[in-house]
């Protein structure tokens, strides 16, 4: 038997998900250890195996593919606990990073605060040496400067070094010669050339690219070392693949040279998984939510493609490269419930995570959080909590709600805890109207997939608030982004700079740098284990019209035979198509201006769950557990609410609410007037009833 592992780290509950080649499914929540994130992988590991009747090495040494996800180079940047970082920059050039594009985040905001860099200004240092515009040296490289650069950054403890010089993604030279200098001065600290990690035009971004490459390193590298060392010590016989921001993973070598793209690695892998899911239902336009311990991330899918942007930022910082469009909010299961300076009640951003947890876990957590609410409503049954391997403290759960949010509003407990509910539901429904309504994409036209531990119980709220009709919570919603993890494509980016215009004819030193990428991907993912036949190629050129300051990515069809002469038109046509429906009109009489060329390349996963066995039931009545006092939001109050073991619920049964689904990973409420329809798959399909 073959296996594919995906192990997705939160804050919260670290997540497993196995697949056979059968398409067997396992699943497995295990809580997260801050500070020792392996050693949560590796109880987890030896859980999993052990569901499957093997030990850690017999599971292991059947493994095709180990997949990772992480959110520790995140959490450095957020926390900004990183290593002392140091930037070469072009002579004149090294506050960049101070200076940006010129534009405040809030432009008309008079007292905000600059965000500061990742770098001190005496740790950013300018280094004579000059690269014009066409590729061409004008003033050699100064060595003398770079090694009296590496003797300030001996003498001051620093860890890593980010180096960004103008015009270096034309012409490597200076960089590449910085980083052999650095190598004999500096044995050991790591040098992250900009030209490597983001080959574009534009220096602010370049440069933040190659200095939050550099920030995160050190952690991440030692990270990540460990993780390959438990592996192959547990019987593992190649590397792990890393979940990577632009939704495929890649190897830990291909991380390490670009250290950002595993910068909210965990988050992207939910596309994947919603498209796997719903692969042959409806018309590819679905809105994820992964509801944790911590937080919500949204994204948006249209017409079977995530939403990918160039123009996401990190603690306000740009991170440059392609990434699936991910929007993290602080709306987590362990999002706490606190009143403001005014009275008014406020969930999140600050959660009680793995270590107190909430009140209701009774391991000295006394605030209450958004599981404590849902445990007083009744929605949360305290016997039933990650299939009956915790058991939650009613008790506790509502002293927190009373002592901080109920008692202080002069409300009921019920009332205080449905308060809370409401409160992190709108700030839910905030973060899903961005992705959408802010962009002019009607939410009512797409289907909500909600993953998360936490998601099932709050999705047909969300929906009904944002007139969704459909929502899906699949079997694997408890662990959707590990899920995703063992079903997205392995995938590598090449990016080249090469200035061409649509009507000028001759595209032959265009072609030949599309050729060079296209080998350079397909080697690399056959070296990572992928075979040939699996392997296809993507392929875009972010273009403008002349005279514009920002670009549109437009994917499009290549043939190696025809080059881009043969595929011109069609990419024309997809710009001005493009660029009406984003800006709402096209200038078809103008050429079309192109800046840079990408190639994807994409090593296609094998591995599918199948079906799940019959549980024997003959009806929805089998499956019923008990009948028991619970809060609905259509009601306005305590009904009874019926609740059903969500395993014993086979394909084709209906389930009509108000009633409550308990899975090992997840819970499902599904509220009055509404009906679940189990799917062959296993998952859970509902009909909203929605208002008016």
């Amino acid at each position: 038997m073959s296996y594919r592992i995906g192990v997705d780290i939160g804050g919260t509950f670290t997540d497993f998900t196995v697949i056979d080649e059968e398409g067997g499914l396992t699943l497995w929540k295990q809580d997260t250890d801050p500070a020792q994130p392996t050693k949560a992988i590796e109880i987890g590991l030896h859980a999993v195996a052990g569901e499957l009747g093997l030990g850690l090495s017999e599971l292991l040494g059947d493994t095709a593919l180990f997949v990772h996800g992480t959110t520790i180079s995140t959490n450095t940047l957020i926390q900004r606990n990183g290593p002392k970082v140091g930037l070469l920059a072009t002579e004149g050039f090294r506050d960049v990073l101070y200076l940006r594009d010129g534009f405040k985040p809030d432009r008309y905001n008079l007292h905000i605060e600059h965000p500061g860099t990742f770098v001190d200004r005496y740790l950013r240092l300018g280094v004579r040496g000059r690269i014009d515009h066409r590729g061409q040296e004008l003033e050699p490289l100064n060595e003398d400067d770079v090694r009296a650069a590496a003797q300030v950054f001996r003498e001051e403890g620093v860890q890593s070094v980010a180096v960004g010089y103008l015009w270096s993604m034309l012409n490597q030279a200076h960089e590449q010669r910085t980083r052999e200098i650095l190598a004999e001065e500096l044995p050991g600290v790591p040098v992250i050339c900009s030209a490597e990690v983001l080959p574009e035009i534009r220096e602010w971004p370049r440069t933040s690219c190659a200095v939050l490459s550099a920030y995160i390193l050190p952690g991440i590298s030692d990270y990540l070392a460990e993780l390959e060392q438990l592996l192959e010590t547990s019987g593992y016989g190649r590397g792990p693949l890393i979940m990577q921001i632009n939704g495929g993973c890649a190897s830990v070598a291909e991380i390490v040279k670009k250290p950002v793209n595993v910068l909210g690695s965990g988050p992207a892998a939910a596309p994947a998984a919603a498209l796997s899911l719903m692969q042959e239902d409806g018309d590819g336009n679905l809105i994820t939510i992964d509801m944790g311990g911590t937080s919500l991330d949204v994204a948006l899918i249209q017409e079977g493609r995530a939403t990918m942007s160039r123009d996401i930022q990190v603690e306000h910082q740009p991170i440059g490269v392609p990434a699936v469009e991910v929007v993290s909010v602080g709306a987590g299961g362990g999002s706490i419930g606190w009143l403001d300076n005014g009275g008014a009640l406020r969930v999140g951003p600050r959660s009680a995570g793995a270590r107190p947890g909430p009140a209701a876990y009774d391991m000295g957590g006394t605030e209450p959080t958004v599981t404590d609410a849902n445990v007083v409503l009744g929605l949360l049954s305290p016997t039933a909590f990650l299939g009956g391997r915790r058991d939650l403290r009613k008790d506790l759960a509502e002293q927190a709600v009373d002592r901080a949010v109920a008692g202080p509003l002069g409300l009921s407990t019920v009332d205080g805890a449905a308060g809370i509910i409401r409160v992190v539901n709108a700030n839910m429904v905030a973060a899903i109207r961005g992705v959408s309504v802010e962009r002019g994409i009607d939410p009512r036209n797409f289907s909500l997939i909600a993953g998360g531990g936490a998601g099932g119980l709050h999705a047909v709220g969300l929906a009904r608030e944002l007139g969704m009709a459909t929502v899906l919570i699949p079997r694997e919603a408890g662990t959707l982004c590990s899920y995703g993890m063992t079903v997205t494509d392995v995938r590598l980016d090449e990016t080249v700079t090469g200035h061409a215009i649509s009507d000028q004819g001759d595209f032959a030193e265009i072609d030949a740098l599309i050729g060079e990428m296209s080998d350079r991907v397909i080697g690399r993912l056959v070296e990572n284990g992928i075979p040939a036949e699996h392997i296809e190629l993507e392929m875009s050129a972010d273009a403008r019209y002349p005279g514009q300051v920002h670009e549109l990515t437009i994917t499009f069809p290549y043939s190696a035979e025809t080059g881009l002469a043969g595929a011109m038109e069609e990419i024309v046509r997809r710009f001005h198509a493009e660029h009406r429906q984003q800006f709402t009109y096209a200038r078809e009489e103008m050429p079309v201006e192109f800046l840079h060329w990408r190639v994807a390349g994409i090593g296609k996963a094998p591995f599918h769950p199948g079906f799940p066995e019959s549980s024997g039931a003959t009806s929805v009545e089998d499956a019923r557990v008990a009948t028991e006092r619970a809060y609905s939001a259509v009601e306005g109050g305590l009904v009874d609410m019926v609740y059903y073991d969500a395993l014993r619920l086979d394909p084709g049964m209906v389930v009509e609410g108000p009633a409550i689904l308990q899975a090992p990973t997840t819970t499902i409420l599904v509220d009055s007037g509404d009906s679940l329809t189990v799917r062959a798959d296993g998952g859970f399909l509902i009909s909203v009833a929605l208002k008016g």
